[in-house]
């Protein structure tokens, strides 16, 4: 299938910067291709395939891309055989520089490293090595800090007005949290100087950065408020007999536009503490009884964001500076460590001769701007002038630093090509920064409206994988709920899906909605109706398109067409498997398997944890019942009956049966290898002595239960190798990941119904997809920690009063939550996008 304009275009415009916006299954990738080949077969002057520099964000994407342009250069050279040119093109694919940034920046940092305050032979560590690093560094420091705690007025100051608990733990968390959202700056010392100078004294609390950003929000909900109630007037006025009605909503209409209009932060806060929306009642008889209601409740809502408002303006002008210059100095303090804590680490990588991957962008950075960021320097023409283009892939995800190294490469000849769709930036955890994807969508004109040099954008929106029925219900999803206050983007027609390619009517619905009414708990009978849906999709009668060569057919539905995402598999995915197997139903293993919600692997992990701390009810309960120790449910009530006030090992302690004294014999010697020979022996030793390998390659899906347990074994070994051989440090990470998943498995076939987290589906394709568990609140987890930390508001520290033992928030602290909160709402929305 040839082309549409709008990929044509992409492929064929030059002149300048040039970002599309490739919506989700547009052609993206085709798009890359065709812009290379193209440039391969210009008649006039053509390209070697190694003038390109070809960004992507994984290693396995930039496989993926090599494998589909040697298959494109393949179809171009059957096409023209004679093509020498095409022929040595081939030829040179292996020198074509397709890489990750981070593959990039190492690259050139070896060849120029002679330029820089770096190790020759300086070598790449990984996560786990870095993690070591860190946690001694941040000890070391804080350990000097506590001995000089008389001296440093600054960090007394913060350990002691952040009410950071009774122990030091939340200390490097803090340290850590600020030191990485510096190093996502170009420029982190100039980041950490621009925190403090926010929290500089001033006369108004409208003069900060928070106070304006809280007074912005404000007003543009009473400007909301006005319309809607103006609307209610409007209505209001036509029924005779509403008079009292009318006259109530207009007098609620003024207040709201006198509060709105004031200037200054303590007439505001006057006015919104004096707001009263009064008491409304309506005729008994006369009028219209649904528009009654209807006014009602847009006046409830009216009035109920109205008083969060009125909690955010509560204190006074004195109080929110009184507040704020409090926290300055352990906003001083807290610096202080993190510039400390970065000089320290350096220290240790230099050590060592390693660099983390963010070493690699900042001196990637160095070498093309100077240390003082000043220009691009002699390298950065150098590397610049080797590439005719430089091609960003999923640039929605970029962070300033890599931005900033982009543009320094490209910024005298504008040869940069940007694809991505800031509407599925959904890595707002890994530090991607959606922002400057939107800062060029938002800047850069359409080709047409382009002069020679200046960016512009084109928007690809025909989607080639899915049929019409469910681009339609996507496109009224977002039309409804994305928007630029919330979600960053307004999605309007441009942003709609349109159908690339016809497809065969299934026959019925493709898109559907299931409200389930729930009666106990939710996980469970949600499980239970989706595992229902499934087996009536599986019953032969309902079709799916696929491809039979070239034609388009209908076949009956297989489990492995399904794929149930869920949004954080590794705390409800189990209920889904359970329900599945009830129906005999079988649950793939392949396709991004969660090893931490397949049964091996939670009896494994619940083991460690029994070997780290026996006195666990629930992990040992679920390890004596597992098929490694056969303990039934008559031997477990009979050891809870034996000892009926303390814990299960209590039981087992007391207990002389034949199964206990087993037990206790293993776990005796597991704890011992533990404590002396660490994590890797403790995984060979639990393999060696219950025999679990072979135990579950003997049930259904062996060969499949096998391997997750050797690939996780296997992620182990590697955790443990990268230096942390601690079991309780392994356990600790496995429950940071439970949310995300672990994921193993995905080059394989998937051989049944699949079960994976939306971040992990991303870029993927299934034939049905079941999105399930929506009807949570959105975790108010980010907003909880003691000092919070926004790349554009700085810090925003609590204040305590320690006589009384209470916390309150600052003035920055109102603001960054509020910041975060729409951000964290703009993330939730693009995550139910992809």
């Amino acid at each position: 299938m040839g082309l549409t304009s709008d990929q044509q275009l992409a492929v064929e415009n030059r002149g300048g910067t040039l970002l599309v916006s490739a919506a989700a299954g547009s052609g993206k990738t085709r798009v890359l291709v065709e812009r290379l080949l193209s440039c391969l077969l210009d008649p006039r002057d053509p390209a070697n395939i190694d003038d390109f520099l070809m960004i992507t964000y994984t290693k396995a994407a930039a496989a993926e891309l090599r494998g589909k342009i040697a298959d494109r250069l393949t179809q171009a050279l059957a096409e023209d055989p004679d093509n020498k040119h095409l022929q040595r093109q081939t030829q040179r694919l292996y020198m074509a520089k397709i890489s990750t940034v981070h593959g990039f920046c190492s690259d050139i940092l070896r060849e120029y490293v002679y330029r820089l305050d770096l190790p020759s032979d300086f070598r790449i560590a990984e996560d786990n090595e870095c993690r070591e690093i860190r946690e001694r560094v941040l000890d070391r420091l804080l350990e000097d800090a506590y001995e000089h705690i008389g001296e440093e007025e600054a960090f007394r100051t913060l350990v002691d007005t952040q009410g950071l608990g009774r122990t030091d733990a939340l200390v490097p968390q803090i340290i850590e949290q600020v030191y990485d959202k510096a190093q996502c700056h170009p420029e982190p010392e100039a980041w950490l100087d621009a925190c403090l100078a926010q929290c500089e004294a001033k006369e108004r609390p409208e003069d900060t950065v928070w106070g304006k950003f809280l007074l912005d929000e404000a007003k543009y909900w009473l400007d909301r408020e006005s319309e809607a109630i103006e609307c209610c007037a409007r209505e209001a006025a036509a029924v005779d007999g509403w008079e009292k009605v009318t006259t109530l909503l207009n007098a609620t209409i003024l207040s709201l536009r006198q509060i709105r209009d004031c200037p200054d932060w303590d007439g505001f806060a006057q006015g919104l503490a004096g707001l009263d929306y009064g008491r409304m009642t309506f005729p008994k008889k006369g009028g219209d009884p649904d528009l009654a209601e209807s006014i009602k409740a847009i006046r409830k809502a009216c009035k109920e964001k109205t008083d969060s408002l009125k909690a955010l303006f509560s204190d006074s002008r004195e109080t929110v500076l009184a507040g704020l210059s409090q926290t300055a100095l352990a906003a001083r303090g807290l610096t202080d460590l993190v510039r400390q804590f970065g000089k320290n680490y350096a220290q240790a990588k230099k050590r060592r001769r390693i660099v983390d991957f963010g070493d690699l962008e900042h001196y990637a950075l160095e070498l093309l701007l100077g240390k003082t960021h000043s220009g691009p320097t002699a390298a950065a023409r150098e590397i610049g002038s080797r590439f005719r283009e430089i091609l960003v892939d999923e640039y929605q995800d970029s962070n300033a630093v890599q931005d900033a190294i982009f543009a320094a490469l490209t910024g005298q000849r504008h040869n940069l090509f940007l694809v991505g769709d800031v509407k599925q930036s959904i890595y707002q955890f890994r530090l991607a920064d959606p922002g400057i994807f939107l800062e060029k969508y938002r800047s850069f004109g359409f080709p047409a409206e382009a002069e020679p040099g200046q960016g512009r954008k084109i928007l690809l929106s025909s989607n080639f994988r899915s049929g019409g029925g469910v681009l339609e219900a996507a496109n009224h999803v977002f039309r409804t709920c994305m928007s630029v206050r919330v979600g960053d983007l307004d999605y309007g027609d441009r942003e709609a899906l349109i159908e690339g390619t016809s497809h065969i009517s299934i026959g019925e619905p493709e898109a559907e909605l299931n409200v389930i009414a729930v009666r106990e708990s939710a996980y469970p009978e949600e499980a239970d109706f989706v595992a229902g849906r499934i087996a009536e999709l599986l019953d032969g009668t309902h079709m799916i398109r696929d491809r039979d060569g070239d034609q388009e057919i209908l076949r009956p539905i297989r489990p492995e067409d399904i794929m149930i995402l869920l949004r954080s598999p590794g705390s409800v995915g189990s209920y889904f498997q359970r329900a599945l197997a009830k129906r005999g139903i079988s649950c793939g293993s392949g396709g991004g398997c969660d090893l931490l919600q397949t049964q091996e692997v939670e009896t494994l992990v619940a083991l460690l944890q029994v070997v780290n701390n026996p006195r666990q009810d629930i992990p040992l309960v679920s390890v004596l019942a597992s098929p490694l120790f056969l303990f039934t449910a008559e031997d477990l009530a009979r050891l809870r009956s034996g000892c009926k006030d303390g814990q299960i090992y209590d039981a087992i302690l007391q207990d002389e049966s034949d199964k206990s004294t087993a037990f206790l014999e293993n776990l005796s010697r597991l704890r011992a290898v533990e404590r002396a020979e660490g994590l890797e022996k403790l995984l060979e030793t639990i393999l060696l002595c219950t025999r679990m390998e072979a135990l579950y390659a003997a049930m259904e899906e062996g060969t499949e239960r096998r391997e997750r347990l050797t690939a996780f074994c296997e992620y182990a070994m590697n955790y443990a190798a990268g230096g942390q051989r601690d079991l309780d440090q392994f356990l600790d990470h496995l429950d940071t990941l439970r949310e995300k998943g672990l994921l193993a498995g995905g080059e394989k076939k998937r051989s049944g119904v699949g079960i994976m987290s939306i971040h992990s589906s991303k870029g993927l394709e299934f034939p049905i997809v079941i999105l399930a568990d929506l009807d949570h609140a959105f975790s108010r987890q980010d907003f909880d920690t003691a000092v919070l930390v926004h790349p554009e508001m700085g810090l925003g520290p609590r204040r305590v009063d320690l006589k009384r033992k209470i916390k309150y928030p600052t003035l920055a602290r109102l603001a960054i939550v509020e910041k975060l909160r729409r951000e964290n709402l703009a993330e939730e929305q693009r995550i139910l996008y992809v």
